[in-house]
């Protein structure tokens, strides 16, 4: 088949989960001989056309107009619909994929994210497409406004929740197929929504794992990995340092916390100190976490399945986390392959316990290696992709 992919980013340089699991999803479906077009906006200042070439048979993409970004944005607020879809609307990429469409005559579509899926309706495409939802953003908005410095923007996502939860309606009973990351989310906008839901589909997140763990490590080195862009992770990254570190560094005096992820933001550079290191984008991520003694993901708003924890239970390395985020990934067992805590005085001692014995860590530590490999591969997770039933 002759596959296109709607993205509202361009999936290269792969700076955070969602450019990681669209990638995935397209390396799947080029395994099983299936053609990828890839027909995306950018902001990039020079888009890396010839690395997404290694991947995608065919590239197609429109550097986006942020002030016109922010003018639709708005008229689509006025409307009643979605600010995000608006803000990701371009009349200039619809005709670009129109053109691909007459060129291309793709036999499938696949919309990376609710942003894209006005194109899709516009174009009458329903029939033909998948939407890789990913997350209930509905779910996770009711979080955000909530989370940690986020100041007058609690009450824009208190807005832009109600408009998503319903579009999140309107692509559920519109579209064959839907896909999420979770059950959690599944059963959350199943019990939320009223009318038919059988297009929505689970498909996990995989994830890469390292081929051999060490239990040689640095006992202080604390790591916390995410897209730093995100508001949760900004959120996940701020609370750890400021009310879960000054406890472990009571304890650990030498104790050092790395926060790993592109595009950290003034909010996150201005906790550099010596203990605290903000690493911005790392290109070898496996070899800089690896001798970790322990990664944290003290999440407090967020929805499906967290890739930062599997990523680093692949590369050996205990987790920490909270309850919040433990629910996604059904094969967790506290205390077996992750710790589960909640609550700043918990984390630090979870944290704590972890770096002082190392029986258990690095029990805890194989265990959840195991697991990621027994369950999370790519190829299981993504099989039955491109099926869609009859709506």
């Amino acid at each position: 088949m002759n596959i296109c992919i709607l993205t509202p980013r361009f999936p290269f340089p792969q700076y955070g989960g969602d450019a990681l699991r669209i990638n995935e999803i397209a390396r799947h479906l080029k395994q099983q001989g299936h053609k990828l077009i890839l027909v995306s906006l950018s902001d990039e200042k020079v888009t890396p056309v010839e690395q997404a070439h290694e991947l995608y048979d065919r590239v197609y993409f429109i550097n986006r107009n942020r002030i016109r970004s922010l003018f639709m944005g708005a008229m689509h607020f006025i409307m009643g619909r979605p600010i995000q879809c608006g803000y990701y609307y371009s009349s200039a990429y619809k005709e670009l994929l129109q053109k691909v469409i007459e060129k291309e005559k793709p036999d499938l579509y696949i919309s990376h994210l609710l942003r894209m899926v006005p194109y899709l309706s516009e174009l009458h495409l329903e029939e033909k497409s998948i939407i890789e939802m990913t997350d209930a953003l509905s779910k996770t908005y009711i979080l955000s406004s909530k989370a940690e410095g986020v100041g007058l923007l609690k009450y824009v996502y208190i807005l832009e929740q109600r408009l998503i939860a319903k579009y999140e309606k309107f692509v559920t009973t519109h579209f064959p197929k839907v896909v999420l990351v979770s059950q959690a989310d599944i059963d959350y906008l199943k019990n939320n929504i009223k009318g038919d839901t059988s297009s929505l589909t689970l498909h996990s997140n995989g994830v890469g794992y390292i081929e051999d763990i060490s239990t040689s490590y640095d006992v202080d080195k604390i790591c916390f990995l995410g897209n730093m862009r995100s508001m949760q992770n900004q959120d996940a990254a701020l609370y750890f340092a400021n009310e879960v570190f000054p406890l472990i560094k009571r304890e650990r005096p030498s104790a050092k916390f790395y926060i790993v992820g592109s595009l950290p933001p003034p909010n996150i550079q201005a906790l550099v100190s010596d203990d605290i290191i903000v690493t911005g984008f790392v290109d070898k991520l496996e070899e800089f976490l690896k001798d970790a003694c322990l990664l944290v993901a003290p999440v407090r708003v967020a929805a499906g399945i967290q890739n930062k924890v599997l990523v680093g239970m692949g590369c050996g390395i205990p987790v920490v986390m909270t309850s919040l985020i433990s629910h996604a990934i059904p094969e967790l067992r506290n205390g077996e392959n992750c710790i589960i805590s909640d609550g700043a005085d918990a984390f630090a001692a979870s944290c704590i316990r972890l770096m002082t014995n190392r029986e258990e860590r690095n029990s805890i530590a194989q265990k959840g290696y195991d697991m990621v490999k027994n369950y999370y591969s790519w190829y299981e997770k993504l099989k039955g992709y491109v099926s869609i039933a009859a709506k």
